[in-house]
């Protein structure tokens, strides 16, 4: 305890105590039986100079006990305080951890209701539209079409939460989201996950992709941003991570890259990739 001279109190605490087993053994009374002070064999008579002697050292012991009791009292009381604004500091922080918790998790909420509202929307255009173009009446509701919109708009949030991973050696009994793990640790992320294998293997060496979920789109985001740094990796450099594409866009990609091909052996000075779904390209560094 600060402004506490502990080395100075332990001196004079001893000094007190061996100077009172001191005083009780000049009176004739063993250290440390109280209740045999009072009787008359014990004690051994004192003269004048002597009872002046211990009165004044005993009133001297008294105001260093007292001063010190309440040094330790002061200093208890502080410590009391600063104890309470630890306290108050604590809740302060764990307030602020759960509102920027909350923060978080209501943004990630409205990024998943601005993807749904999105997909729903054009769900439902591209039903109107088909609609009214094959009838010129006003359009009959159709229960099985609305089921196969909502049915779409599920699978793609779905998907939404999935990362493909191709090229991982494939074992018997192999523990796959440890594997998984070690891919995602390369790239810097540790998120939670499920995975498993798809598709039927064609041959006893043959790799099948891994299908990863994970808690969010914004997690898959961030996995596919870093995927490129697999590349650098002595492990898994031939390891390669996708998005989990519908059967439409996987169509609509290979269309892409036919395309990203041509125009490559078109104008080799330039480097094709796509993007957003577009064919770009800039010039090659030399």
């Amino acid at each position: 305890m600060e402004n506490v001279d502990i080395e100075g109190i332990d001196y004079m605490w001893n000094e007190v105590f061996s100077w009172t087993k001191e005083q009780l053994r000049r009176c004739g009374k063993p250290y440390g039986k109280m209740r045999d002070i009072a009787e008359a064999k014990f004690l051994k008579p004192l003269q004048k100079p002597e009872l002046v002697d211990v009165g004044g050292r005993s009133f001297e012991y008294i105001h260093f006990l007292m001063e010190t009791v309440e040094t330790y009292r002061n200093a208890c009381t502080r410590l009391q305080s600063r104890l309470i604004e630890n306290q108050q500091t604590l809740i302060n922080v764990q307030k602020e951890l759960s509102d920027c918790k909350s923060e978080k998790l209501e943004a990630m909420e409205n990024v998943v209701k601005s993807s749904v509202a999105t997909s729903v929307k054009e769900e439902f255009k591209s039903y109107s539209s088909v609609v009214s173009s094959s009838t010129p009446t006003a359009p009959t509701f159709c229960p099985e079409a609305l089921k196969t919109v909502v049915k779409t708009v599920v699978a793609e949030e779905d998907r939404s939460r999935n990362v493909l991973v191709f090229g991982l050696p494939e074992e018997d009994g192999e523990e796959l989201e440890t594997k998984i793990s070690g891919v995602f640790e390369e790239i810097g992320l540790k998120p939670k996950l499920e995975a498993q294998r798809i598709g039927k293997k064609k041959t006893a060496s043959s790799t099948r992709p891994v299908k990863v979920c994970v808690s969010s789109s914004l997690i898959v985001h961030q996995i596919l941003v870093n995927a490129k740094n697999l590349r650098k990796s002595a492990k898994y450099k031939t390891v390669f991570l996708s998005p989990d594409r519908s059967l439409e866009q996987r169509e609509a990609r290979k269309e892409l890259i036919v395309s990203m091909r041509a125009k490559a052996l078109e104008e080799p000075n330039k480097k094709f990739y796509i993007k957003d779904g577009q064919i770009l390209s800039r010039d090659r560094e030399d």
